[in-house]
């Protein structure tokens, strides 16, 4: 069989969802061809060449191309050029924001046509297409292509994350708010048209509320379970590595708390380092410059890196977003790893409390300023008393089955061979 996925971000800068779905990518191609659409993530990248027995087709809005001109312009220019570019980028992207919010619904239809275009340029027949969200225009493309040029085959929507009720990508909240209703209707019509959908169980809530008219959903995993090699050890006189590996962004994502207590904990047996990427750089290299010794940013890395750093470290952070209604695919990253970790929620509903409670290695702590001096005694007490405990990999994939892509892929093909 010939599968298509359609993703974002993918190989070699993978997103957080761009691995997932490079898992299952990975897990099918041992029987199936595999054909990848994904972004370019620079101007000069590759538009097409093959990695892991996989296709790979890179695309490029006019928008996106524009914005990393402009981004290209900023980074030659000093001076007065250089402020005149940055006004440039962001009258660009304030008018990207005004558009977006203008719109019936939050869909960039730039992308949606460029991911049509690619599906309409792969010449050998497809049995199955696998768009993954975000982006949702991944869905919107797919289900328009089986609709208008392939009715034979078979979409199956991946989602990871919220489209309805994500903050994030809508940009205000009476936005959001206030397109609800459309993007609801817009769910419903385009999952009608597929054999079925795989979701992440954080969002059955949504489905449940607001998707009654569908049946063939099945509720998932990040299929991030892939057993790793652990190379952390410390020497006697060297610090505990404790690392955060993943994004930061303002009002969504933040290190204010985790920085705010860092600074109080028992610093002389420990390093806290940050692999980031997001626009929160700016608070990070401030308490980095406070205390140099002990908490260091070391800016973006690739997968490949940051595999390594999470290999390395002795006790891992996460970071919940405020809401607490995103599953962060980051913590099954970490579990696969075996590794410590320390999580910071906000609400008491945070959905993954729900999956870290199963963990046996976990310290949760609430982002609360009453609770910031006991949680400060529990960080220490954590790392000192398991920065050393590693859970063996068996042990967790017993634990979180429906985390391992192998699970994932048995669903995949009973869809499309039924």
């Amino acid at each position: 069989m010939h599968i298509v996925f359609i993703v974002g971000s993918y190989y070699p800068n993978y997103s957080a969802v761009g691995k997932c779905a490079g898992n299952i990518a990975d897990a099918l191609s041992k029987n199936h061809k595999i054909t990848v659409i994904c972004s370019k993530n620079h101007l000069n990248q590759n538009e097409e060449e093959i990695y892991n027995s996989q296709r790979i087709i890179r695309i490029m809005t006019k928008e996106k191309e524009t914005r990393f001109n402009l981004e290209e312009n900023i980074h030659h220019a000093i001076g007065f050029k250089r402020r005149v570019n940055e006004a440039r980028y962001k009258l660009y992207k304030l008018s990207r924001v005004l558009k977006t919010t203008i719109s019936k619904t939050s869909i960039r239809i730039e992308l949606v046509q460029s991911y049509l275009e690619a599906l309409n340029n792969i010449i050998e027949p497809t049995d199955a297409i696998i768009p993954v969200s975000m982006p949702f225009e991944s869905i919107v493309a797919a289900v328009q292509y089986k609709t208008t040029y392939n009715k034979k085959v078979k979409v199956i929507p991946y989602l990871f994350d919220q489209f309805v009720d994500n903050e994030n990508l809508h940009r205000f909240r009476f936005n959001k708010n206030l397109k609800r209703t459309s993007h609801i209707e817009l769910e419903n019509k385009l999952f009608q048209k597929t054999e079925a959908v795989l979701a992440m169980h954080s969002l059955s809530t949504h489905f449940k509320n607001d998707l009654l008219k569908l049946s063939n959903v099945y509720y998932l995993e990040h299929p991030l379970l892939i057993k790793q090699k652990s190379s952390s050890i410390k020497a006697c006189d060297e610090k505990i590595k404790v690392s955060y590996i993943g994004s930061l962004l303002k009002g969504y994502v933040t290190p204010d708390y985790l920085l705010e207590l860092y600074i109080k904990t028992n610093m002389e047996n420990t390093v806290l380092n940050f692999y980031i990427i997001g626009n929160c750089t700016e608070v990070v290299n401030y308490y980095s410059r406070q205390f140099p010794n002990n908490i260091i940013n070391h800016g973006s890395v690739d997968k490949e890196t940051a595999n390594k750093k999470m290999s390395y470290s002795d006790i891992l952070i996460s970071i919940a977003e405020k809401q607490g209604i995103q599953m962060s695919s980051k913590i099954f990253d970490y579990i696969s790893y075996g590794k410590p970790i320390i999580h910071f929620y906000t609400v008491e509903e945070d959905v993954n409390l729900k999956i870290l409670k199963k963990y046996p290695n976990v310290l949760c702590l609430k982002q609360d300023e009453e609770l910031l001096n006991e949680n400060v005694r529990a960080f220490d007490d954590f790392c000192d008393n398991n920065y050393d405990r590693i859970i063996p990999y068996e042990e967790v994939a017993k634990i979180f089955n429906d985390a391992t892509p192998e699970y994932t892929v048995d669903i995949i093909e009973s869809i499309i061979m039924s």
